[in-house]
């Protein structure tokens, strides 16, 4: 396993993410420190990094250095935004953060950025077809795609930091941001005429803040922004109210950083006039954005050449690893849990959108090991609540939690429930508890971690529910355990259970 960090210069920030990397498997982010800097000013009006503010940079990043030596981290990977070569000077302040730290600093070209955006957008989500809008601080590249391959690029000359430059240089308000804004999507005719199967993603800071702001106007159950789902009515109310309290420069927003609630308004300007020309009435928010597709092209070389084929199950290995012992069995409980659903189908009647909900639950149902020994199944509620899994919905997220959790009965109350009554159904809560049986059933079959169940063949007579498990040893613990759910199965599908 490598050891990296990820360093980011930006024109309003300096961040440095330290993640450990399983080459051509996956890479995991374990810490993330940002730090304020303020380079956008200086190159918007004179085109130069000055002294203070590079030697501002140049110390930031000697304690970056420091940090990465006393964990041990050799290989660091230093960029910059493409902004930066705005500064007629950004030669010489590459040379000496190099002279300073030893990290040769790549400025990374604009089409690039939009490559690796691209990059984490496909592979994260199950939304083959889209329009990508980044907003960055110093641009705004808008991307058509449609699978594999990306359509159109539109990139327009302001971000949030240099617009509310703009605007205080020239004296000007947001509704002359959004005018201008407009007039130069114009004969961009490709943004008002998606098909209806294409989506929009929004990523970047304007769009996680978004999501934040979103989620605390509606007292959102969950605190994950990765395709968190906004309509428009949402976002215009946002906005409106940030404009009517007339945010400044020098404003805190309450749910924001104090990096970004400055630029903030004049961000959320550019994103109303592009989604008031785009005949779509929601959007979904990346949490993932040029650094996640650059650490994936690094980790996982193939994505430079096609998207991941599975990202759901590339994304649930990489979280079983992380939060499980290396010997752990939840792979097999998944392929027994699968075999169970398919052979029950007569029983349970839940269609394929249920699939997924149990593919995540028997990957995690185990997790809440690593916070506690005690209360495992609520303990796995929250991990799985609380992961950015790959090509799920929060609904996904939320019905897997449940299902893990009660796997053991005793730990759900109908008021954690209904908490969560804006993303679920009454019909999900029926679902669930089927499921629920299953994935505890798939994990009693294996509970000696061996593996020696190979297949299972359920038959269905009268009132009784025969499993015939098809294995190469005996496996009479295994029995035992999952006979032990014979009531509960009872309660679910209204048959007795009986293994041989």
């Amino acid at each position: 396993m490598e050891k990296i960090a990820l360093i980011e210069i930006n024109v309003n920030h300096i961040s440095m993410s330290l993640a450990d990397v399983n080459k051509n498997k996956s890479y995991t982010v374990y810490d993330n420190i940002v730090m304020p800097i303020n380079l956008g000013a200086d190159i918007e009006t004179n085109e130069i990094i000055k002294p203070n503010m590079s030697e501002n940079a140049v110390q930031i990043l000697t304690i970056f250095k420091e940090m990465c030596e006393a964990k041990g981290i050799a290989d660091v990977i230093a960029i910059g935004n493409s902004a930066l070569k705005k500064a007629k000077n950004h030669e010489g302040f590459v040379n000496e953060i190099f002279t300073a730290t030893g990290f040769k600093l790549n400025i990374i070209p604009e089409n690039e950025e939009i490559n690796y955006i691209y990059t984490s957008v496909i592979n994260t989500f199950n939304r083959p077809k889209g329009l990508i809008i980044n907003i960055s601080t110093m641009s705004t590249q808008i991307l058509h795609y449609n699978r594999r391959n990306v359509l159109n690029v539109t990139v327009l000359p302001f971000g949030s930091v240099n617009a509310t430059e703009y605007l205080d240089r020239e004296g000007l308000e947001q509704k002359d941001l959004y005018n201008l804004i407009c007039d130069k999507l114009k004969d961009v005719d490709y943004i008002r005429n998606l098909e209806e199967e294409f989506d929009v993603v929004l990523t970047g800071n304007v769009a996680l803040n978004v999501s934040s702001l979103a989620r605390r106007a509606k007292r959102y159950p969950l605190a994950v922004d990765h395709n968190m789902v906004v309509n428009n009515t949402e976002f215009e109310k946002i906005y409106s109210a940030l404009n009517t309290a007339g945010v400044s420069k020098n404003s805190k927003i309450k749910g924001v950083s104090l990096i970004d609630s400055p630029n903030l308004l004049s961000g959320m300007t550019i994103l109303k006039a592009i989604l008031d020309q785009v005949n779509k009435n929601e959007f979904c928010v990346s949490q993932y954005g040029l650094k996640e597709g650059l650490l994936l092209n690094y980790a996982l070389p193939i994505t430079l050449e096609k998207p991941i084929s599975d990202n759901l199950g590339y994304s649930l290995q990489e979280l079983n690893e992380h939060y499980n012992r290396p010997d752990n069995n939840a792979e097999h409980v998944y392929n027994l849990s699968m075999l169970l659903f398919k052979q029950l189908k007569v029983l349970h009647k839940l269609n394929r959108m249920y699939v997924k909900v149990l593919r995540v639950a028997s990957y995690l149902y185990d997790s809440g090991k690593r916070i506690s020994g005690v209360n495992v199944a609520k303990n796995a509620f929250e991990v799985i609540t609380n992961s950015e899994i790959y090509g799920v919905s929060h609904r996904d997220l939320v019905l897997a939690g449940f299902t893990a959790m009660m796997t053991d009965p005793d730990n759900f109350n109908l008021a954690d429930w209904v908490k969560y009554k804006d993303i679920v159904s009454e019909d999900d809560l029926v679902a669930v508890k089927k499921l629920a049986v299953i994935l505890k059933l798939a994990c009693d079959l294996d509970c000696t971690g061996f593996g020696r169940i190979l297949d299972i063949n359920c038959d269905i007579l009268g009132d009784s529910v025969i499993m015939k498990t098809i294995t190469e040893t005996p496996v009479v613990l295994e029995i035992k355990a999952g006979m032990l759910n014979a009531n509960e199965f009872k309660k679910a599908f209204g048959k007795n259970l009986e293994i041989l």
